[in-house]
Parts: structure tokens; C-alpha cells; sequence
């Protein structure tokens, strides 16, 4: 009798490490959903969701708070986003002003994929505001600052917008960093600046407001990818027609 009582208990004992696997499992699938949850995690329900605690359970002195330090990496999240308002109300009124970015920027990307523009011309929501994106082979002759004739008509379709949207509008220069030296362009600070003051001129000509425009060029001091091949520096030879967010216009001096 008790010879079969051993047994059965060591029957027992045997599937005891089941519980124990189990409860591995279940942490590790918890660990990995937590870590695909943190991968999509959205920047602004983040800092609402910190600012609430800190606002309910103090700041800590002596410390670094997690708003402080706006570069975390985490997957989906961009960086260059403007910061997200504290209360409220400022943050639905950026929840707004998203929706008509986007809605706005649909409408050029609608024209660009109408007149077979993509890979020449790109548009983006950034935190100044939407940045229509040329190449300058779109615009300008090699090493010229002369907008093409074809150029001529795609801004005065697009002038139609800028006019409708009656927002103030940054056009910028960029050149790649070969060096150009010409009698009329010594160097491609002139070339980068030419070309956006060209762009803007032509605009006023379609009927914008001059107070509403205004042109910088920036040379090869603002690349968007390093310039190590011909491929990257033809995307560093742009010229960026920035549609200001009006968010950022409420607090400028006057």
C-alpha cells in the first residue's frame, strides 16, 4: 500500500513543472504585447498620459522628468513633431489643426499624382508646417536660377491654392555641396538664395501678397540626407515652398 501511495505521488510531482512553464509563457507573451504596444505607441497620448501623472503625483526634485527629454526613440513616433500643448483645450485645437494640414496636403498630392509629379515633387506635414518639396531640376536649369517655362505652369496652379489658403508661405534654397563658381553665382549661397527669390517673385506675379512671402537660401548647409552620391545630392538640390502653420504665427512679435 504505501509502495503505491509513492508512486502516485511521484506521478504527481512530474507534471508540477506545467504550472511553472505556464506561468513563463504567460509573462513572456505579456513582456512582448507590452513591448509591441510601446513600439506603436503615440507621442502626444504619451505625454498627456505623463504630464496627468505628474500633474496627480509631483515632480520629484533633482531628477529628469521623461518630458524633458523629447528624442526617445520609439518605432512609429516622429521626432520632429511640435511640442504637444499641456491642457486641454490647446491640445485639441493642435488635434484640429492637424486634420486641416492633412486635408490640405491631400489636395497637393492629388495634383502631383494628376500630372505624374511623384519622385519630383513631395509634399510633408513637418512641425513649420507643410513642405512642398521640388527638385531643382523641376524648377531650374542645371547650375541657373531661370525657372523652366513648364516650371511657370505648375506654380501657377499651385498659386491658386497658396491663394485660397491666404497663409504665409517660406520659400528656401538648397543646393547640394559641390562647389559652383560662375560670374553671376561665386558661390551656392547666391545660387540657393536666387532660386528662392525667383520662386517668389513669380509667385507675387500670380497675385499673393508680398507681406504673406518671404525667401532664404540656405546653400548646402541644410541636406536632407548626406551628400556621398549623385542620387543623394540631386534630393539636396531642392527648393522647399513652406506653407506656415498658423499655430506658430499666434505668439510672434509684430
Amino acid at each position: 500500500m504505501k509502495r503505491y501511495k509513492s508512486c502516485e505521488d511521484e506521478q504527481e510531482n512530474t507534471h508540477l513543472w506545467l504550472l511553472t512553464y505556464s506561468d513563463v509563457v504567460t509573462l513572456c507573451l505579456t513582456f512582448f504585447v507590452l513591448l509591441y504596444s510601446f513600439s506603436t505607441l503615440d507621442a502626444h497620448k504619451w505625454k498627456s498620459l505623463v504630464g496627468s501623472l505628474q500633474g496627480a503625483l509631483g515632480v520629484l526634485d533633482g531628477g529628469k522628468s521623461l518630458l524633458e527629454n523629447d528624442s526617445f526613440d520609439s518605432g512609429s513616433i516622429d521626432v520632429h513633431l511640435p511640442d504637444v500643448p499641456e491642457n486641454e483645450a490647446e491640445y485639441l485645437a493642435y488635434l484640429e489643426e492637424q486634420k486641416k494640414l492633412q486635408a490640405i496636403q491631400q489636395r497637393f498630392t492629388q495634383y502631383i499624382e494628376e500630372h505624374n509629379l511623384q519622385g519630383s515633387v513631395t509634399t510633408d506635414i513637418e512641425e513649420r508646417g507643410i513642405v512642398i518639396r521640388f527638385q531643382d531640376s523641376v524648377l531650374f536649369p542645371k547650375s541657373s536660377a531661370e525657372l523652366h517655362n513648364e516650371s511657370r505652369t505648375m506654380l501657377t496652379d499651385l498659386a491658386t491654392i497658396f491663394l485660397e489658403l491666404g497663409c504665409p508661405i517660406r520659400i528656401e534654397g538648397h543646393t547640394d555641396d559641390l562647389p559652383i563658381h560662375t560670374a553671376r553665382y561665386p558661390s551656392n549661397w547666391e545660387l540657393s538664395t536666387a532660386r528662392a527669390t525667383n520662386v517668389l517673385r513669380y509667385l507675387t506675379e500670380q497675385g499673393i501678397a508680398g507681406i504673406l512671402l518671404s525667401a532664404v537660401g540656405y546653400g548646402e548647409f541644410h541636406p536632407i540626407v548626406e551628400n556621398t552620391s549623385e542620387e543623394n545630392r540631386q534630393k539636396n538640390r531642392r527648393v522647399d515652398i513652406v506653407l506656415i502653420r498658423e499655430s506658430l504665427l499666434i505668439n510672434e512679435p509684430h
